[in-house]
C-alpha cells in the first residue's frame, strides 16, 4: 500500500480522509468538469481533506452541504477564498453572517424579487434577440463571449448604470479574478473593482439616474442611509456576480446542447418546456464550489472540523449526486422531485436567482425560435477552468441556413 503524505495536512485529519484535490485544476478534470469530478462519489469519501491550496475540506454530496451551507452556527462566509487570502475586502452581504447580513440582503432583494425581473422580461428578449441579430447571419459565432457573456453582462451593465463600452475590460477583470492567480494579485483585482465601483457610486450621489446604483445609493439599512464603505462592499459583490457566473452556466449548457440535437428538438416543438430546461441545465452544469471556512470546532458525520479549516461544497457534485437525483449524468427534462444547489441554499442563497433563471429561458425560447439546429463547429476544441466558479472557453457554434434572421 502506497504511503500516504502528510506533508501540511494537521493533526485533527485521519489518514483515509485525505485525497488529492486541486481547486483550481483537478487531474480528474479533462473535458467536462462536471461530470468528470463525480467520480469522486466512488473514490472519495463523503467528506474528505486536500492538502493542497493551503489545505481545506471537500464535501460531495447533496444532503451534506445542504446541512453545511445552512448552519451558521458552526460555518462562517467571513473568508471565501481558498487559499485563504486574509482580505479585509468584504462582499455585501455575502461576507456577513446572520442576522447581520439580513438587512442588507433585504435591501437589494427588493430589486431582485419575482415581481421586479418579470417586469425586465420585455428588456431581456430585446437583448437576446439583438445579440442574435449580430451573429445569424454568419452561420456561426463564438458563443463564450458573442452570446454566452454578452447577454446577460449586458444585461447586468444596464441595469446597474455601467457603461457597456467598458464590457471587455470588465470581463477580463474577472477572468483573472476567478482563474489561478496568486493572493496577492487578487486582492489587487479586488481594490481595482471596489475603487471602480465606487467612482459610479459617487456619480450618482451627485447625480442620480434611473439605475440600479442610484437606487443603492438612497437605500436603507436599519433606518440609515448605506455608508460609502458598504456601497464598496456591495458594488463589489454585483460586479463578480454580474459579470460571470451566468455566462458560464450558459456556455457549459449551449455546448451540451449543440451537442444533442434531439435535446433541440424538445425545445423547438414544445417551447413550454423551457422552464424545465433551464432547471435541468443549472441541476447539471452547476458552476460554483461554495466556501465556508469553520468557526469554531466541530464533528460531523465522522470528520473533526476546527475552527479555521477551509470547506469547499462543489456545488455541482450536489446536483450530480446519485442519492438524490437518480441517474444524474442523464439530461432528463422531465426528471422528478430534481434537487439542485446551483445557487447554493439556506441564509446565502443567491439574491439574483430569479433574474438568472429568467436569463436562461428567456435566452433558449429565442435562441431556439430563430436557431432551431445548431452543432458544434468541426475542429474546435473548448477550454475549461476550475476555481471558485468553474468556466468554459472557446466554444464555436455553426448552423445552416434554416436559422431565421
Amino acid at each position: 500500500m502506497a504511503t500516504i503524505s502528510r506533508h501540511g495536512v494537521p493533526d485533527h485529519v485521519r489518514d483515509e480522509q485525505i485525497v488529492d484535490y486541486d481547486y483550481f485544476a483537478d487531474a480528474r478534470v479533462t473535458d467536462d468538469p462536471q461530470l468528470d469530478l463525480t467520480s469522486l462519489h466512488g473514490d472519495a469519501p463523503d467528506i474528505f481533506y486536500s492538502p493542497r491550496q493551503g489545505g481545506f475540506w471537500v464535501v460531495t454530496r447533496y444532503d451534506l452541504m445542504s446541512q453545511i451551507l445552512r448552519d451558521t452556527d458552526h460555518f462562517s462566509n467571513r473568508e471565501l477564498d481558498i487559499p485563504k487570502s486574509n482580505s479585509d475586502n468584504r462582499m455585501i452581504p455575502l461576507n456577513l453572517d446572520p442576522p447581520e447580513h439580513l438587512g442588507y440582503r433585504m435591501a437589494l432583494m427588493r430589486h431582485f424579487d419575482r415581481k421586479h425581473i418579470a417586469a425586465l422580461e420585455p428588456k431581456l428578449r430585446w437583448w437576446a434577440n439583438h445579440l442574435i441579430d449580430k451573429v445569424i447571419a454568419n452561420g456561426g459565432c463564438e458563443f463564450t463571449e458573442d452570446v454566452g457573456a454578452g447577454f446577460p453582462v449586458s444585461v447586468f451593465m444596464e441595469l446597474m448604470g455601467l457603461p457597456l463600452d467598458r464590457f471587455e475590460q470588465f470581463r477580463d477583470i474577472v477572468h483573472e479574478y476567478f482563474g489561478g492567480t496568486t493572493v496577492e494579485r487578487r486582492i489587487e483585482l479586488q481594490n481595482i473593482i471596489i475603487e471602480t465601483m465606487r467612482d459610479y457610486f459617487a456619480r450618482r450621489r451627485s447625480e442620480p439616474q434611473d439605475d440600479l446604483m442610484s437606487k443603492l445609493v438612497q437605500e436603507q439599512v436599519k433606518g440609515r442611509p448605506l455608508t460609502d464603505e458598504e456601497l464598496d462592499s456591495i458594488g463589489f459583490l454585483l460586479f463578480i456576480a454580474g459579470l460571470d457566473t451566468v455566462a458560464n452556466t450558459l456556455t457549459f449548457t449551449w455546448r451540451f446542447l449543440a451537442e444533442h440535437p434531439e435535446l433541440q428538438g424538445r425545445l423547438a416543438n414544445d417551447p413550454d418546456s423551457a422552464t424545465d430546461f433551464v432547471e435541468e441545465a443549472l441541476r447539471r452544469f452547476s458552476i460554483v464550489q461554495q466556501t465556508r471556512v469553520v468557526k469554531k470546532d466541530y464533528d460531523f458525520e465522522g470528520v473533526s472540523f476546527r475552527e479555521g479549516d477551509m470547506v469547499a461544497c462543489p456545488l455541482m457534485l450536489g446536483g450530480m449526486d446519485d442519492r438524490r437525483n437518480p441517474e444524474p449524468t442523464k439530461f432528463d427534462i422531465d426528471r422528478q422531485d430534481r434537487a439542485h444547489v446551483a445557487f447554493s441554499t439556506g441564509p446565502h442563497t443567491c439574491v439574483g436567482n430569479f433574474l438568472a433563471r429568467a436569463e436562461m429561458r428567456v435566452l433558449a425560447e429565442e435562441w431556439i425560435r430563430r436557431i432551431p439546429r445548431f452543432r458544434i463547429k468541426p475542429g474546435t476544441e473548448p477550454k475549461w477552468r476550475m476555481g471558485g466558479v468553474m468556466a468554459l472557453s472557446d466554444v464555436h457554434l455553426e448552423w445552416d441556413a434554416e436559422a431565421k434572421a
